[in-house]
């Protein structure tokens, strides 16, 4: 089996980080703050959406230089790894399985923050995108399934904390565990994959959805 891990809010836990270095940001352009609750019930990919949502006015701002200033403002927080991060690839590494990174993060950033946390050693590939924009890993996805090679996506589990997560498994017709404890609400992941609030829980999951769900339905092109 190979597990396909997110980053952010999954593996590292840095939803504080994320909605403390928003409001520095808000609060630069005069905007009221948002809660814990709001971020985790409103976050979304891709972000351009959530910052008009939040109060920025996008077209006032360069789109990369606010890109710069949101990581600029993230990299000073205090950022920590998950507490069951180790033991659930420990799990993961002695169950067998194979372990990746997909992020939206940028790869040099990615490189950089899982070497740090000493996370790298036990992935096969820690894939990232090419900017700052916060937007769709899914290209990135593909790009990594296809290094892998794995032909049965019975054996492949993303395992993330946001909507994005099933997002990504649902275009690589792959399995797909949602982590609570992160970005997005239980409410909002339990709608549309098995969720957990635990690390280890997220492999015991993914062990079981490999031996007990049907095959992905096949995608049938629509007829014209």
């Amino acid at each position: 089996m190979t597990i396909l891990w997110d980053w952010n809010g999954t593996l590292l836990d840095d939803t504080d980080a994320c909605v403390a270095s928003l409001n520095l940001m808000l609060e630069r352009r005069g905007v009221k703050p948002i809660t814990l609750e709001f971020y985790r019930r409103e976050f979304a990919f891709p972000v351009r959406s959530f910052y008009e949502k939040i109060g920025v006015r996008l077209e006032d701002e360069d789109w990369d230089r606010l890109a710069r200033e949101y990581h600029d403002t993230y990299h000073v927080q205090p950022l920590r790894l998950n507490a069951e991060a180790v033991p659930a690839l420990e799990f993961a590494r002695a169950a067998g399985m194979r372990q990746s990174i997909i992020s939206a993060m940028r790869q040099d950033m990615l490189e950089r923050d899982t070497a740090a946390f000493g996370i790298a050693g036990y992935m096969d590939y820690i894939y990232g995108t090419d900017n700052l924009n916060g937007g769709s890993k899914l290209s990135r996805a593909r790009e990594l399934l296809s290094r892998l090679g794995e032909r049965d996506m019975r054996e492949v589990v993303v395992i993330g904390d946001a909507l994005h997560d099933w997002e990504v498994a649902e275009d690589l017709g792959a399995r797909c565990v949602l982590f609570s404890g992160g970005g997005h609400s239980a409410e909002r992941l339990a709608r549309v994959a098995p969720t957990t609030d635990s690390l280890v829980d997220c492999i015991r999951l993914a062990r079981s959805l490999g031996e007990a769900l049907p095959d992905p339905v096949a995608r049938v092109p629509a007829s014209h």
